[in-house]
């Protein structure tokens, strides 16, 4: 080979080899250009310079980020958001890995038997909605404390398949104890004047034929004490409604020696008549509580009522208020036949009561420890017992003192 045809096919090398390299920058750059394209959201262009086509990648490049961190803020924002919600919230992968739990659902991730089969039924939920079969379940807790759930769960679609699944877990234990509490009351007003009702359609048809004077005076007394039992069901009855209603009592200073007067005239005539004395402690003329006068007296007359009606004849019963400064108590101490422990938590139930036939035997309704209640609660209060069976029980309104009351000794 001439020196010639040797430096001619170097030379041809040389060009061969800086085409494919411009060939393959060229390749690069336009590789470049399209993920530029596809990061940066725009229109295809054509490759351009290396240089150009870098510089595109650094835009990309920060436009992907400023888009990251707006994602991740919204996505802060959102799960902040699902936080606040009273439904637990539970999201899984396509694998049924758990992804993202609220705070609400993390109550339900514990060792304890309840919290345990709470989250069983929510992984049993979602995986059945990974398979396409959205539905809800209900789970009941024993507690303590008894709780009852409804566990609903859906999947979530991408276009073509199923990416995932959210399950909401529900707290309907309330709902539950309301819809109890009307369907027993309902009931139990149906069944408290059936009684009264009834008699008093079967006093007046015995009436209507009744000839002896002695008799029908003695039958007419009898129904006009069926009357007033109607009468005061009613009565007690349009109480607790407006005390419901009223949850935002009037509000100004009432005193309080005036308040357990007042309860004290309107009760002593039943006591008389049962020959039970009540002891009454001097009440600190400027002890004051702010509050609904008409509630209050209504509050402490059903517990000296309550007491009147369950204590034998010839017994005492003794009122007293104290104050420490926070709390204004007014107690109610009978020597009666008490409670026993089972029903010291429901004894504020509308129409419970512990002896039921000696309840009506006394007249009373079975809603006066519930006004106390209503009325206690509706001025921020509560009201406690405390009762021991056959050794007469101990009832008290805590309310809350006004703030520029001074301390007070206790006052038997």
């Amino acid at each position: 080979m001439t020196p010639w045809a040797a430096a001619a096919g170097a030379g041809l090398l040389l060009v061969v080899t800086w085409v494919l390299a411009l060939l393959r920058r060229r390749a690069l750059a336009r590789r470049l250009a399209s993920v530029a394209t596809r990061l940066d959201g725009g229109e295809a262009v054509g490759a351009g310079s290396l240089e150009d086509v870098l510089h595109r990648l650094e835009r990309a490049a920060e436009t992907a980020g400023e888009r990251s961190y707006d994602l991740q803020a919204v996505s802060e924002r959102l799960a902040q958001a699902i936080d606040t919600l009273p439904n637990g919230v539970v999201v899984c992968d396509e694998d049924g890995e758990i992804r993202y739990r609220n705070h609400r659902a993390e109550e339900f991730t514990g060792t304890r038997h309840g919290e345990a089969l709470a989250q069983q039924a929510t992984s049993e939920a979602l995986t059945a909605a990974l398979g396409g079969e959205a539905g809800s379940r209900a789970v009941d807790l024993f507690g303590p404390p008894r709780r009852n759930l409804r566990i609903t769960a859906a999947p979530l679609l991408g276009e073509h398949r199923t990416i995932g699944a959210v399950a909401v877990i529900e707290d309907v234990s309330e709902g539950r104890r309301l819809e109890a509490v009307r369907r027993d009351f309902v009931a139990n007003v149906s069944h408290e004047l059936k009684t009264p009702v009834g008699a008093l359609a079967l006093l007046a048809e015995t009436l209507a034929d009744e000839e002896d004077q002695a008799v029908t005076r003695r039958l007419s007394r009898r129904m006009q004490i069926e009357a007033a039992r109607v009468g005061r069901i009613i009565e007690d009855l349009l109480d607790l409604s407006r005390l419901e209603a009223e949850e935002s009592p009037l509000r100004e200073p009432v005193a309080l020696h005036l308040v357990l007067a007042q309860a004290v005239e309107q009760v002593r005539p039943s006591a008389d008549a049962r020959n039970v004395t009540l002891e009454v402690g001097d009440a600190p003329r400027r002890l004051r509580i702010v509050g609904d006068r008409r509630q209050l007296v209504s509050a402490v007359f059903n517990l000296l009522e309550n007491a009147v009606k369950y204590s034998d004849k010839g017994a005492s019963i003794q009122l007293t208020c104290a104050t420490d400064g926070r709390e204004v108590a007014v107690s109610v101490r009978d020597h009666g036949m008490g409670i026993p422990t089972r029903d010291l938590e429901r004894i504020f139930e509308r129409f419970y009561r512990v002896d039921r036939s000696r309840g009506r035997d006394t007249g009373g309704t079975g809603l006066g420890l519930a006004i106390v209640r209503h009325v206690a609660t509706n001025h921020g209060g509560r009201v406690e017992v405390e009762s021991a069976e056959g050794q007469g029980s101990t009832f008290t309104i805590r309310l809350p003192a006004p703030f520029d009351l001074v301390a007070l000794s206790p006052t038997a």
